[in-house]
């Protein structure tokens, strides 16, 4: 691989994805249509390959792919463009036989805690060379990275499972991170709309997640119809920032709704500073902050949420709804869509990893 120190290698990174959903065909899609990666190897639960084709090509949310995928080697493959991609279905990655296809980093999609552990094997047996998992669980990684936030605290030497924690956090931080460097973050509130999950029902019904037999919820409004009410819900997306700004953490408390919309969330920051500002100094400090950001954005136009699907920013300041209370309360409105933006982040977090080698 590369070692000048650039940004990206300048050989091509191959992925293997775990997990075939929704965040695994948006980082598939956007692997594809990248010249830095290949994707060598899928693994998914469903073993019909031509349908995992199809919900690859056509996507409700995020239309027609730009790289369309087709059946190879009767079935066993999937080609995109002019390269294959062996297709597995095992339970567990670990029985997966990602060396065979030369994966270099392996990419969990599948939110199960279990995985993170045959990661760790795989790494260790030299069957792939590091490994990301797209949630945060409270522990079996060597680093929680939030790319632009904290990537610089990376490892290669020691860092070869690595989280990505999730898309609500990968979104708040840049904006806390920014306003405690500048001003100091006292105490705070964030609240968040989420669009609707797979495990959520779309009419009434009991809180098992029909995706994940075995798996449930104890809050029983969360098996009522997701396409028809704003749900009440707590939200992790505070307490995911403790392994990455761990002194900011404590001081906030968050909460979240589940909206009746297919992608992109918004979060509402109410955030008490130690120092006094005027509002067009938070302003101009937020642009210029920023301003060269590949992360972040700021945006004056008077857009709603669907306007933001295939942002790959991991947020975008809504700035006009900034706002400023008795000199030290700040409100800012950020937009992200929860799947490409964050799908996104994880190429970065394996580019990373490859300007390494």
């Amino acid at each position: 691989m590369n070692t000048s120190g650039d940004n990206e290698s300048s050989e091509i990174i191959r992925l293997g994805i775990n997990g075939f959903g929704r965040i695994g065909r948006c980082i598939a899609r956007l692997a594809a249509i990248h010249p830095g990666f290949e994707i060598a190897a899928i693994n998914e639960l469903n073993d019909d390959v031509a349908n995992a084709a199809y919900l690859y090509n056509y996507d409700s949310t995020h239309g027609r792919s730009d790289c369309p995928a087709e059946l190879a080697a009767k079935g066993e493959k999937v080609r995109f463009g002019d390269k294959e991609a062996r297709f597995h279905c095992f339970e567990r990655c670990g029985d997966v036989p990602w060396s065979e296809s030369s994966v270099d980093i392996l990419v969990d999609a599948t939110g199960i805690t279990e995985n993170i552990s045959d990661c760790r094997l795989l790494t260790e047996s030299g069957k792939i060379r590091k490994a990301i998992v797209t949630h945060s669980p409270e522990d079996g990684v060597d680093r929680y990275i939030i790319m632009g936030v904290n990537c610089d605290s990376y490892d290669p030497e020691k860092d070869d499972v690595v989280s990505t924690i999730i898309c609500d956090t990968n979104a708040i931080a840049h904006v806390l991170k920014a306003l405690d460097d500048e001003y100091g973050v006292a105490s705070g509130f964030v609240t968040t709309l989420h669009p609707w999950l797979s495990y959520q029902n779309l009419v009434d019904g009991p809180v098992a997640w029909q995706s994940s037999p075995g798996a449930y919820w104890k809050d029983f409004s969360l098996g009522r119809s997701s396409i028809g009410s704003v749900i009440p819900k707590n939200t992790t997306a505070v307490s995911c920032l403790r392994p990455v700004l761990p002194h900011i953490e404590p001081r906030l408390s968050g909460f979240s709704y589940r909206i009746p919309t297919d992608v992109v969330c918004s979060a509402d920051l109410s955030i008490a500073l130690e120092k006094s500002i005027k509002l067009e100094s938070l302003r101009s400090f937020l642009e210029s902050y920023f301003a060269d950001s590949p992360y972040v954005g700021v945006n004056y136009d008077p857009l709603v949420s669907v306007d933001f699907k295939g942002e790959p920013y991991s947020a975008v300041i809504d700035a006009r709804w900034l706002q400023l209370l008795a000199d030290k309360m700040v409100k800012i409105v950020l937009w992200y869509d929860n799947e490409w933006g964050y799908s996104s982040r994880v190429l970065d977090m394996a580019r990373l990893m490859a300007k390494h080698w």
